[in-house]
């Protein structure tokens, strides 16, 4: 099965439209694995729910790029030439908080032995080839493209999960 990834190539400069931004990665390794987080039940928002690593906008970001990988560098306790960004999927906005989230694609050259204990309660590597598959989503029907995948016992829904299917570009509609 090849698996045929659907993000833009990155080119600078890496523009957000307002200030008022998030931006994650999305960490392949070794062109087969995805790394997710489930954040901290000490985070102010999304409480224990599975991420990808990444946050808000701060004063010293110069663009979508800086955030996602500072914030994945303190998330996850690398150093920032572990992650090589190389692509981006057009922004997705949140909800709940009316602000656009910038996923950045990178590659992840080595795996995290520690993490932030205070943003991340634990790490995951999920095949690619299982994220792919149609029949491992399903559909919980509580909106509009509330598909969810589970990681072990943990769900994999709402933005996260979009982004996800929109990298592997899974149309799921189709299924249902």
């Amino acid at each position: 099965m090849t698996i045929r990834l659907n993000y833009y190539e990155l080119e600078t400069p890496y523009i957000a439209t307002t200030n008022d931004y998030a931006a994650v990665s999305i960490l392949i390794f070794d062109k087969k694995e995805i790394l997710y987080i489930k954040r901290s039940n000490e985070m102010p928002t999304h409480k224990g729910q599975i991420a990808f690593p990444g946050g808000k906008r701060e004063d010293e970001d110069i663009d979508i790029v800086s955030t996602a990988v500072r914030e994945s560098t303190e998330e996850l306790l690398l150093p920032e030439a572990s992650m090589k960004p190389f692509g981006c999927l057009n922004s997705i906005d949140t909800v709940e908080y009316k602000f656009d989230v910038y996923p950045i694609v990178c590659q992840l050259l080595e795996k995290p032995k520690n993490f932030n204990m205070s943003e991340v309660q634990k790490i995951f590597f999920v095949e690619i080839k299982k994220l792919s598959n149609p029949n491992n989503w399903s559909y919980r029907g509580t909106y509009p493209d509330d598909w969810i995948f589970m990681i072990g016992t943990e769900i994999l829904w709402g933005a996260t999960a979009k982004i996800t299917r929109r990298l592997l570009n899974l149309d799921l509609r189709q299924t249902i």
